[in-house]
């Protein structure tokens, strides 16, 4: 069985010590080494090319906003979940603007960390629950009310697709949800993403939040 591989970013061993407890516990989960500073990860992530980071967003020297900007670029296919004490949009806009697939808060259940983890591998995006209803109240309060032309491109099963997709469903859950097969869920995927000029989960999320198309009672 292939394993996922795991790099922890984090400049509080205790909190390392205690990621890499929870993750090891997983027969599917390797981490394969840690790190306490920016500089630090950007060497690891490119000697050792994990799979997944859960990187710290306050870290000492390159701040881990900037980290995982510079990772994306320099490695695309690289999933990036950002660990923080902050709840503020303003953080988790950064976070997801610099390509972090993930958003965990600190102060949430260590079952987040595989939830965030099983999420990116998936191709999906999380939030921490402590900090998703904030998110969107912020977006929805500031976004604009006029519609952009590009929502008028999607069809109504384009839009019920796409409203799934950002809740953190899969292929499959989605297709069990709508009766219909995986295979037609992911031709409703790249219609979406190519009608919308999107290429994430995470811009997809945010675009789905400003045109209003995620509730609040979600």
């Amino acid at each position: 069985m292939a394993k996922t591989t795991v790099l922890l970013v984090d400049d509080h061993l205790l909190v390392r010590q205690g990621c890499r407890r929870i993750l090891e516990q997983r027969p599917d989960v390797t981490v394969v080494d840690e790190a306490s500073t920016g500089e630090e990860a950007l060497e690891k992530v490119e000697t050792l090319r994990p799979a997944v980071v859960f990187l710290d967003v306050n870290l000492p020297g390159i701040g881990g906003i900037e980290v995982t900007r510079r990772l994306r670029i320099q490695h695309p296919l690289l999933k990036v979940i950002v660990l923080s004490v902050h709840t503020d949009e303003a953080y988790v806009s950064r976070a997801l603007t610099a390509g972090a697939s993930a958003y965990i808060v600190k102060q949430g259940a260590a079952r987040e960390l595989e939830e965030a983890l099983e999420a990116v591998i998936a191709g999906h995006v999380y939030l921490s629950p402590l900090i998703s209803r904030a998110v969107v109240n912020t977006y929805i309060k500031h976004a604009p009310h006029t519609t952009r032309p590009d929502e008028a491109l999607l069809t109504p099963k384009e839009r019920e697709v796409l409203q799934l997709l950002t809740r953190g469903l899969s292929s499959k859950e989605i297709g069990q949800q709508l009766k219909a097969s995986s295979q037609t869920v992911d031709v409703h995927r790249k219609s979406i993403m190519k009608k919308l000029d999107l290429h994430t989960v995470p811009e997809l999320v945010k675009w789905a939040i400003r045109q209003k198309l995620i509730s609040l009672e979600d």
